[in-house]
């Protein structure tokens, strides 16, 4: 349900609408409505037409009653009629409205009965400054009142639940927007409660839209409260008695609607109410231009869908289609009418919502899950409660995703020609099915222009608000990666004095983000930050934010194996805790502390079974925070397993954390999986090289983070990095190796000029991280720059450096305790077998087709490979047939994988390369022509006269060798590069295994060239 600022922006954008339709009958009807509900009652529509003249500037005028002076004031109509003379007028106008109010006010009061007031309606919202000054000239010209009534007042008042039925009559707003009726604290409202005595034992009824209005609010309260639900059969039951006499065109098809899903929503099951939902399709289609009653039939058929999925309906899915295919077809019929701007939006929007309704995944439009065998079945699992239930791309899809997202698109085109469209509906559906629609390429564009026009008419708290919908939506589906993006953008659109809370709500949940990505350092610099700007801003209210960051820093330390680090900074964040927080030590209200009890837990009992030498180290905490009195009643109390050293970093490692106490002894180090890289960096123990480690862990994690979305083709591989600090850094220096990409990186041991050169501290970490990834991906490098420079476009800075340096941010700790943590031995954690760190799922190596692939490309090219390599060693061939030797190697490699395909390449590759020697060619090709004629002769069809290799050349360690020889042109042949000096083989057949069927896909051929 719709805010009231919300539903009165639809308003207004339905009022501007009335202009745009020359509607001046409509608005003149509207404001005779509203005038006597608020001005006065006894009012009477003027004779002559609007746009004539005969009704001498009057749209109505009041008339004598003697009622007030005979029955008092006990009715509405009493108690608003007037005794003097109001004249009431209105226009449509757009431009120049004051001089055409001045001309209706001299019209009026030059003629007919002598007016005491007069009330001016128009659509244009007339500034305060110009009201004053006319009513002026009115008083001092023609010595009559003159009040001034603009759009902006009628639309709040159109919002009162007793006015709305005519925003929805008269503008035709859906009903679905209808206001609540506000409630007092007692179990039933006052206002329900009068209004429930007022229609028991009804036997008339007038079927007036004021009747209808009376009636809905009263229906829909029963239908959603629990305790007015026991009169919903009457509410029903009045309803369908109303129909006898309600007005064809205005009330009945809006009292079907209503009695539809009153049935529906309030029973449970729809089945008494099918015969009102098909009349009222049959009523509006396929001729109705009401956009109120079309939207209204696209819930209502959205509503019908979900029972008949349920068996809840006897309407047939057939049914449910035709009116489907209506809705569009009159959608689509008033598109092509090009209406003007205002409307076509509209028109957009519900075309969308169409588009949008949303189904079984994986299965026809007309699936629906079968009864059981007691007759019933829960409710269908794509009928979602947008309060509680994640919608699951899993489990549902919408109806036709192109089409919604090119409704969508045009709706965003045309916002700057109307600004009053109510946004904040479609903004809000659209965060709803975010995860459905996510994968879409028009997502992104969507989204910012649904963004942009929210924060242009509400603020940027307001889009703050439908990025954190969103994200939430995306966790709810476990696609973290998509609520971190939705995050950072509400970071930036709060970080500001007035809305920093927001900023900071954010910052703490990136942080929990990027620890669910097991990204921990990522997490603990933005957790940090946190702390950091609460602190900053000296704002009471938001000094709770201090010890919540810490904690959360402690428990990221904690998830990257940095355990004694956890433990000290833990104990800083109690200090902090126990100053800006009330009850600091209740585990049940602070979950952040509750997690950083457990852990120390988990650290205590591990050090007792396995590491000793920490057991004094975390007890002397524990005793002077107190914490002991937590930890120890639940180790005593807790039967922990036996767990040697090997259970202890299997656990780690299998829960996305870091090799356990990985900060002590000398040298200090990280691990952590994404996208098929798996990295260990390492440093020095001691403050400036942890911090400078630390920073660059941090940066690392969060560009692997943003690239992640964008697929940058990252080989499969170990990264191996060493920091050092120093004042002068050097370049980044790779270090040979076929296996790992080894490296060395100098960083400023602390970034003191960060305030005066942001971009230059920013640029240090970048230049680094670049390197290595520009290296272990095999996109070309200006295609990965191209990545890089769509990661900044889309503020990737503020993510890498979270508002001040990491150092400034995490250099709580003194320089004793990193000593201290030197001194441990350390060597008996590195002396357990090796630590494999494991990626989240949406951080796993990419086992999607990669660029350029097809099925029927990838099997073309097999084909062709068998048409050049079978004539180009067919003599070979045939001889190694007979050879026992040969067999045996072909079925070796056959167990391991290798299609026949593979071992012809590799004995090609042995004999190609032979032949260049004979022809005395040595040395890389340094021309197209020279590598021309190479790929001639390798590939030239073997001739018996040709010099004929040994069988021991053709080895199983042969032929991987010479077919690992070939991995780089392959890559080569798809429009990818190897940046390395030293070929790392595995990595790239991994690679083309997962991105390119490169070891599953082959095609017939003649398989008598191979032994079997």
């Amino acid at each position: 349900m719709p805010t009231a600022l919300q539903l009165t922006q639809f308003i207004r954008f339905a009022m501007a609408s009335l202009t745009e339709r020359n509607s001046h009958h409509e608005f003149e009807a509207l404001c005779l409505a509203v005038a006597r509900r608020r001005i006065a009652s006894n009012l009477l529509p003027a004779t002559g037409p609007v746009s004539s003249g005969g009704d001498q500037g009057r749209d109505a005028e009041s008339f004598r009653t003697y009622l007030p002076q005979e029955i008092g004031p006990a009715s509405a109509f009493t108690r608003l009629a007037t005794d003097e003379t109001i004249v009431l007028a209105c226009t449509i106008q757009r431009t120049d409205v004051p001089a055409k109010i001045r001309a209706d006010v001299s019209s009026i009061c030059s003629q007919g009965t002598l007016v005491d007031r007069i009330a001016y309606f128009t659509v244009q919202p007339v500034p305060v400054a110009k009201r004053h000054a006319l009513q002026g000239k009115a008083l001092t010209n023609h010595k009559v009142s003159l009040d001034i009534f603009d759009s902006e007042w009628l639309a709040q008042e159109l919002a009162e639940p007793d006015l709305f039925y005519l925003a929805e009559a008269y503008l035709q707003v859906p009903a679905e927007l209808a206001p609540a009726v506000a409630a007092n604290e007692a179990s039933l409202p006052d206002w329900y409660v009068q209004t429930r005595a007022r229609w028991h034992g009804r036997v008339e009824y007038t079927g007036s839209l004021a009747e209808f209005g009376d009636l809905r609010s009263a229906l829909r309260h029963a239908t959603f409260d629990g305790e007015a639900i026991a009169d919903l059969p009457d509410w029903l039951d009045y309803a369908t008695k109303m129909l006898n006499t309600a007005d064809p065109i205005l009330v009945k098809p809006r009292l079907r609607y209503e009695i539809g899903v009153a049935t529906l929503r309030g029973t449970g099951d729809m089945r008494t109410a099918d015969r009102h939902v098909r009349d009222f399709f049959s009523s509006i289609l396929p001729t109705s231009e009401d956009l109120g009653l079309l939207h209204d039939a696209s819930v209502l058929l959205m509503y019908s869908k979900g029972a008949w999925s349920g068996h809840h309906t006897d309407i047939e899915f057939e049914e449910l289609r035709s009116w489907n295919q209506l809705i569009k077809e009159r959608v689509g019929e008033m598109l092509a009418a090009n209406p003007l701007p205002n409307r076509r939006a509209h028109l957009h929007d519900l075309a969308a919502s169409l588009s949008m309704q949303i189904k079984a995944a994986d299965q026809p439009d007309n699936f629906r899950q079968e009864l059981d065998s007691t007759g019933t079945t829960s409710p269908p699992r794509f009928t979602p409660d947008t309060n509680t239930v994640a919608i699951n791309p899993n489990h549902v899809q919408v109806i036709d995703l192109d089409d919604a997202m090119a409704h969508l698109q045009s709706l965003c085109d045309l916002l700057p020609d109307a600004p009053l469209f109510p946004i904040e509906r479609v903004a809000d559906i659209f965060a709803l099915l975010s995860p459905l629609l996510t994968d879409h390429p028009a997502y992104n564009q969507v989204r910012e222009a649904l963004d942009e026009a929210t924060e242009r008419v509400e603020g940027g708290a307001a889009r703050a608000k439908k990025c954190q919908a969103r994200a939430i939506q995306f966790l709810r589906v476990d696609r973290p990666l998509e609520a971190l993006a939705e995050i950072h953008v509400m970071k930036v659109s709060t970080w500001n004095g007035d809305t920093l809370s927001g900023a900071l709500h954010a910052m703490l949940l990136a942080s929990k983000i990027y620890s669910e990505l097991n990204l921990h350092l990522a997490a603990k610099q933005h957790c940090l930050a946190a702390s950091a700007a609460a602190s900053a801003s000296r704002k009471p209210e938001l000094m709770h934010f201090i010890p919540a960051g810490l904690l959360r820093a402690a428990d990221c330390d904690f998830l990257s194996g940095s355990w004694l680090s956890a433990a000290a900074l833990a104990e800083h964040a109690f200090e902090v805790q126990a100053l800006f927080v009330d009850d600091p030590w209740d585990t049940d209200l602070h979950r952040d502390f509750a997690a950083v009890v457990s852990n120390h837990c988990m650290m205590l009992s591990a050090s007792r079974q396995t590491h000793p030498q920490y057991v004094e180290f975390l007890q002397d905490i524990h005793t002077r925070t107190g914490l002991n009195t937590l930890v120890d009643p639940i180790i005593n109390s807790t039967q922990v397993p036996e767990n040697g050293k090997q259970d202890w970093i299997s656990i780690a490692a299998a829960n996305g954390c870091g090799r356990p106490f990985n900060d002590s002894g000398p040298i200090r180090s990280y691990q952590w999986s994404a996208l098929g890289t798996t990295w260990s960096v390492s440093c020095a123990n001691e403050k400036s090289t942890v911090m400078a480690c630390e920073r660059f862990v941090a940066a690392a994690q969060a560009l692997m983070a943003e690239l992640a979305p964008m697929d940058p083709l990252l080989l499969p591989t170990d990264i191996d990095v060493y920091i050092t600090v120093s004042t002068q850094p050097d370049e980044p220096r790779q270090i040979p190796d076929n296996e790992a990409s080894r490296w060395e990186i100098q960083l400023s041991a602390s970034p003191s000029e960060f305030d005066s050169d942001p971009q230059g501290h920013l640029s240090e970490l970048t230049i680094p991280l670049a390197s290595i990834l520009m290296t272990e991906s095999v996109l070309p490098h200006e295609r990965f720059a191209a990545l890089l420079q769509a990661c900044f476009q889309q503020g990737l800075g503020h993510k890498l450096v979270a508002g001040r340096p990491y150092d400034e941010l995490a250099g709580i700790l003194d320089d004793a305790l990193y000593e201290q943590l030197a001194e441990f031995d350390g060597t008996s954690l590195l002396e357990v077998s090796e630590f494999h760190a494991q990626p989240h799922p949406q951080l796993a190596f990419p086992s999607h087709p990669g660029p350029g692939y097809s099925q029927e490309g990838a099997a073309n090219d097999v084909r062709h490979r068998y048409e050049k390599l079978i004539p180009s060693a067919r003599y070979t061939l045939s001889r190694l047939a007979s050879s026992d030797a040969f067999r045996a190697t072909v079925s070796t490699l056959r167990t391991e994988g290798w299609l026949d395909w593979h071992i012809l390449l590799a004995v090609n590759n042995i004999i190609g390369n032979r032949r260049l020697t004979w022809e005395g060619i040595i040395s890389p090709p340094t021309s197209r022509n020279e590598s021309t004629r190479i790929t001639e002769i390798m590939l030239r069809p073997e001739m018996k006269e040709d010099p004929q290799l040994p069988e021991t050349s053709f080895g199983v360690n042969d032929l991987k060798d010479w077919l690992a020889f070939s991995a780089v042109a392959t890559l080569r042949t798809l429009g990818l590069e190897y940046h390395r000096d030293t070929p790392n083989t595995t990595a790239i057949f991994a690679f083309l295994g997962a991105r390119y069927a490169y070891w599953v896909t082959d095609v017939p051929h003649d398989e008598r060239v191979l032994p079997r």
